[in-house]
């Protein structure tokens, strides 16, 4: 039987030596200023093109898959980071997550809902507040490391222009670090790719933990000049697959010094399966079950990779006994 009822589509391997959908940590030396750059290029268009998304939802998601690389990009252990948006409006939730496990490796996922009769009221380049709807929504942030460690959740209001906004305003919120980002998604119009790449840096405290930031007149003009040039940057440098970030780096810092770590490694992986979604299945009763069957067969999708299995109701039933 048929796992998938579409045609998948052909994945074409990143060369040997790109250094697209990479996570490069930085320090700025001689200053408190930390950073991450990050390059999506295969990734963000695989995730994209599994949806007929429109344009401006598309660059949405591209930003929020990008936001969510950089944050899970930090975590140390094994775990999963999820960034997901809720709201009134035309795109009602939109949810990213970055998956680490024992290979170091960060696999990426999202995916958009759309309510299309609201976004049919809206014109052919909807703001991200149109599209959001900041009224009553939120932005959550959920980190999960196993059963052995606390799950962590941070929640802020949708109240800004974009995603790097939103985000800075969680930073200051909930963890009172500022934090100064930079987010962007765009489709190539001559080889209709999607690419995505952005840059953040935050303000180290200083001093004990627990104590108030130390934010002296030299910490707040490195913290300024940190700040200035990393908003320097344009959109096509943060985008451009021949420009790699250690590149990027050196010409934004290379005055006062740029110290670069091992970079983190970006994948695009969903976690469905048949099994998995098998399993699912055996949690409704026969009845329940019944229902769900539709010219002779089941059919689960899932909302991430939209790839759609096909299950018979002999098969379930067979797998609950």
């Amino acid at each position: 039987m048929t796992d998938t009822s579409h045609t998948t589509p052909i994945v074409v391997a990143d060369p040997d030596d790109s250094r697209d959908n990479e996570v490069r940590p930085f320090q700025i030396e001689g200053m408190d200023v930390r950073g991450r750059a990050i390059r999506l290029g295969t990734v963000v268009d695989q995730i994209l093109k599994a949806h007929a998304y429109p344009d401006a939802v598309a660059t949405i998601l591209g930003e929020l898959l990008t936001l969510t690389g950089l944050l899970g990009s930090i975590m140390k252990f094994d775990g999963i980071v999820t960034i997901q948006t809720k709201s009134n409006g035309p795109v009602p939730m939109m949810v990213a997550d970055y998956e680490r496990q024992e290979d170091g490796l960060g696999r990426l996922r999202g995916y958009a809902d759309i309510d299309e009769k609201k976004f049919s009221a809206y014109g052919k380049s909807p703001s991200f507040k149109g599209l959001i709807g900041s009224k009553k929504g939120y932005l959550a942030l959920t980190i999960d490391q196993g059963e052995d460690m606390d799950r962590y959740q941070g929640i802020v209001d949708l109240a800004g222009d974009t995603i790097a906004e939103v985000a800075r305003s969680y930073f200051m919120n909930s963890e009172q670090t500022p934090t100064e980002l930079r987010l962007v998604c765009d489709k190539n119009d001559v080889t209709g790719h999607w690419r995505a790449g952005g840059i953040m840096v935050q303000h180290l405290a200083r001093g004990e933990e627990g104590r108030e930031r130390i934010l002296d007149r030299e910490t707040q003009e490195h913290w300024d000049r940190a700040s200035v040039l990393m908003h320097s940057v344009k959109t096509e440098e943060l985008l451009d697959p021949q420009l790699d970030l250690d590149q990027l780096l050196y010409r934004l810092y290379n005055e006062d010094g740029v110290r670069v770590f091992e970079p983190a490694r970006l994948v695009h992986s969903c976690r469905c399966s048949r099994e998995r979604l098998q399993v699912v299945l055996t949690q409704f009763d026969d009845a329940e079950l019944s229902e769900m069957v539709r010219d002779g067969v089941i059919d689960v999708n899932c909302q991430f990779c939209n790839t759609t299995y096909h299950f018979t109701l002999g098969e379930v039933q067979s797998e609950k006994t």
